[in-house]
């Protein structure tokens, strides 16, 4: 049955996320024909002042593009939570929990489908820019300044891959967890349901800073740049990943917990 949630989910948010897709897409393709115009302005001896209005166009251009970048990670981000909200708590909410299906289920199909379409934006967003780059970095050597930075602090570039890609997978599920989690406790706020996930987002994100914050202090954790590199691994990295692995799983169970017992779509 969860395959058919993610099929059904997939379809909902295409419209959503294809047309942002698409648009940045072509954006891309376009800012990446100006840029190269531009560094082949000095091959041209004619016409200077139309390549000079180029340039200034193409500066622009790439600054629009910025901020679409900006707004393209924060819409992906409204949709996940506009699509959880309609879907699971409005008035659909009443079609979505007649389905003979168990809410943890709902609530790991919306997790999943967010988890695709964020690794499917950095996927987008990832190969634009080194669509831009492309043909200008043979003098860099990427790797060696990223080795030579992981160097200054004592740490294996294996390992702090490791441990980097785990957190993101976890981020991948306990960003949207969290936003569904408030989502589920506003919704006990009948008359102000939104006003309710706001204050509960804040609420939370106050408290996990916190707490994180403290236990970091007790721990001994809180100073990574005056430690070894094991120290690293083995402290804040290590916190870093159990934390986030615990709050995912809380969120998950606060959620499930709520549009289960305490669901009020009135």
């Amino acid at each position: 049955m969860l395959s058919k949630l993610l099929k059904k989910d997939f379809y909902s948010t295409c419209r959503f996320f294809i047309p942002l897709l698409c648009g940045y897409s072509i954006a891309a393709i376009v800012g990446k024909v100006l840029f190269e115009i531009v560094l082949s302005q000095s091959s041209f001896s004619i016409n200077s002042g139309f390549f000079d209005g180029i340039a200034l166009f193409t500066v622009f251009y790439l600054f629009i593009c910025i901020i679409y970048l900006i707004a393209y990670y924060l819409m992906t981000s409204v949709f996940i939570i506009y699509d959880f909200y309609k879907t699971m708590i409005s008035d659909h909410g009443y079609l979505t929990h007649t389905l003979p299906v168990k809410t943890s289920d709902l609530i790991w199909s919306k997790t999943l489908i967010s988890a695709f379409w964020h690794i499917l934006v950095n996927l987008v967003i990832g190969l634009s820019l080194l669509l831009l780059f492309t043909g200008h970095l043979k003098n860099v050597h990427v790797m060696d300044i990223i080795e030579s930075m992981i160097r200054s602090f004592d740490m294996k570039l294996t390992t702090y891959s490791f441990y980097t890609i785990i957190n993101m997978i976890i981020e991948l599920f306990n960003g949207p967890l969290m936003f569904f989690c408030c989502i589920a406790i506003g919704q006990l706020w009948k008359n102000h349901r939104i006003l309710g996930a706001i204050l509960s987002y804040i609420g939370i994100y106050i408290f996990i800073q916190v707490l994180s914050t403290v236990v970091l202090v007790v721990t001994g954790n809180g100073s990574i740049y005056h430690h070894s590199g094991l120290f690293f691994y083995n402290g804040y990295m290590l916190f870093a990943t159990l934390f986030g692995l615990t709050t995912t799983v809380i969120f998950f169970w606060v959620t499930n917990y709520i549009l289960s017992n305490r669901l009020n779509l009135e």
